[in-house]
């Protein structure tokens, strides 16, 4: 029997850890985690599925047709999942919205529709409805995942499975030598300090959650403005600061989304205030999902990393997952008993 640790409970984590205990044949899998989910950096996120293969929301550093394959494999996955029975209960459902850009040079496409319910510009008269700052625009049709009901969907699923679940914080992948066949390391930001990459750089993100059930439409801007629904709050966002690592409320940037999303929405100026949340994501370039074996004296331990998504951990999440999956069953010498 394959002994395998997972280290982390975020998006990334948890979808490694159901892949891996449904594909590796008699897997004990236990995942190590001191956050979890509502307070984990994931369950912030709003979790919009935006694969751009350019600009800022793609990792610069990983090869295109890598990440398609990344992408695509998510998207399979949210859209099963959004089209099945579990959709209500796991936070996985198909949203419509607009991407408005003030700058062409901004725009970043999809490069092809494949991975989208619905992509097309918006005409003219459509442009008028929106602050004359943005030149273009157009009308998606997408996914979401809201973390704070997928995570605890994603953690019932792993413990369906005969899954195992430590809470304890991961200072040194030297105590899992001689207790385990491999790890697998989706410990996102923690992996600074837990391997001192230095690589990593902390993405701060802040937002705020409001309560507005009339708006139906998410709205994203290239000028940082974002507005995406949920069920039970709308997130208002947001800031992307790169190498940035308070996570103190910033009363500018609140004041600065505030003031965005209500020159986008002027009706959210009766939205019921619910709470502020701060977040570092973790930025790689490139992200990490790799093999390493990685000696602790005369310990050798066999390492799958996967961490580094930067603002897109849950567009990318199963994706990765599948791919780490992958590199542990070659790393035991394992064959796939499930179709990922």
């Amino acid at each position: 029997m394959a002994n395998i640790a997972v280290i982390g409970a975020g998006v990334v984590g948890l979808s490694t850890a159901v892949n891996i205990i449904e594909s590796v044949p008699d897997a004990r899998v236990t995942i190590y985690a001191d956050r979890w989910s509502p307070d984990t950096t994931s369950d912030g996120a709003a979790g919009c599925f935006v694969p751009k293969f350019e600009g800022p929301m793609y990792p610069m550093g990983i090869d295109l047709e890598r990440f398609k394959i990344w992408a695509r494999d998510s998207f399979r996955h949210y859209d099963t999942l959004a089209h099945s029975a579990d959709s209500s209960e796991a936070g996985v459902f198909v949203l419509s919205g607009y991407e408005l850009y003030s700058k062409l040079e901004n725009v970043s496409p999809y490069n092809g529709t494949e991975l989208m319910y619905n992509y097309r510009e918006l005409t003219k008269e459509e442009m008028k409805r929106f602050p004359p700052k943005y030149k273009v625009g157009y009308f998606v049709t997408t996914l979401i995942a809201e973390c704070q009901r997928y995570l605890p969907w994603l953690l019932k699923r792993f413990k369906s499975k005969g899954g195992h679940v430590v809470q304890h914080r991961v200072k040194t992948l030297q105590q899992f030598c001689g207790q385990y066949n491999l790890v697998v390391n989706c410990t996102g930001i923690g992996a600074r300090e837990l391997l001192g990459d230095t690589v990593l750089k902390p993405m701060r993100g802040q937002v705020m959650r409001v309560k507005a059930p009339w708006i139906r439409h998410f709205t994203y801007t290239d000028s940082n403005c974002y507005i995406y629904p949920g069920r039970d709050a709308v997130v208002l966002g947001g800031v992307r600061q790169y190498d940035e690592n308070s996570l103190e409320v910033n009363e500018k940037d609140k004041a600065s989304i505030l003031k965005n999303c209500l020159e986008m929405v002027p009706s959210l100026k009766d939205a019921e205030f619910k709470y502020d949340w701060v977040g570092l994501r973790p930025s790689r370039k490139p992200v990490r999902v790799e093999f390493e074996e990685m000696k602790f004296g005369d310990d050798i331990l066999k390492v799958v990393h996967n961490y580094g998504h930067g603002a897109i951990g849950i567009s990318l999440s199963w994706g990765t997952a599948v791919e780490a999956t992958h590199l542990v069953m070659k790393a035991l010498g394992k064959f796939s008993t499930s179709k990922l």
